[in-house]
């Protein structure tokens, strides 16, 4: 199924600038229109948001620094 990016909007909540962004960054590929516009595979943007979510996030570690003066 081909979305519109207004579509991908409503189901998503994923901006124009977002999907252009994702495009530019070569994780997706939009199907184009005899007319030049933009439609995504509805299993594309699924599975590109999978991805993200399941992307492990970094651990974080403060190590206390201690000083002595001599």
């Amino acid at each position: 199924m081909l979305l519109t990016i207004k579509k991908v909007k409503e189901l998503y909540d994923i901006s124009r600038i977002t999907l252009i962004n994702w495009e530019k960054e070569g994780l997706i590929t939009p199907v184009r229109t005899p007319k030049g516009r933009r439609r995504y595979k509805k299993e594309d943007i699924e599975k590109l948001l999978g991805m993200l979510e399941e992307k492990p996030k970094p651990k974080v570690s403060v190590h206390k620094e201690t000083r002595r003066i001599s």
